[in-house]
């Protein structure tokens, strides 16, 4: 009696991550190599901190994005059978 998604806007994050498994490690790897860069800069006048407090940031909106879209896609996936 309970089967499907029963109306659900998007699908779980785990079918998200499981279907495209090399660019959230790739994104998740620069977030994590970004953070030990921060940690070691020397502070807030260097470019290197400034640059690498950026890297997280785009990253997560590029992770963002692609799951997004992954979901749009498995939605319209299911809209077509």
């Amino acid at each position: 009696m309970r089967s499907g998604r029963h109306g659900a806007a998007r699908p779980p994050l785990g079918v998200l991550i499981r279907r495209d498994r090399i660019d959230v490690l790739l994104h998740s790897l620069l977030i994590v190599l970004s953070v030990i860069i921060l940690v070691f800069a020397g502070g807030l006048g260097s470019v290197v901190f400034w640059a690498a407090l950026l890297i997280p940031v785009v990253s997560a909106t590029l992770l963002v994005r692609r799951m997004d879209r992954l979901s749009r896609d498995e939605l319209r996936g299911g809209e077509l059978l």
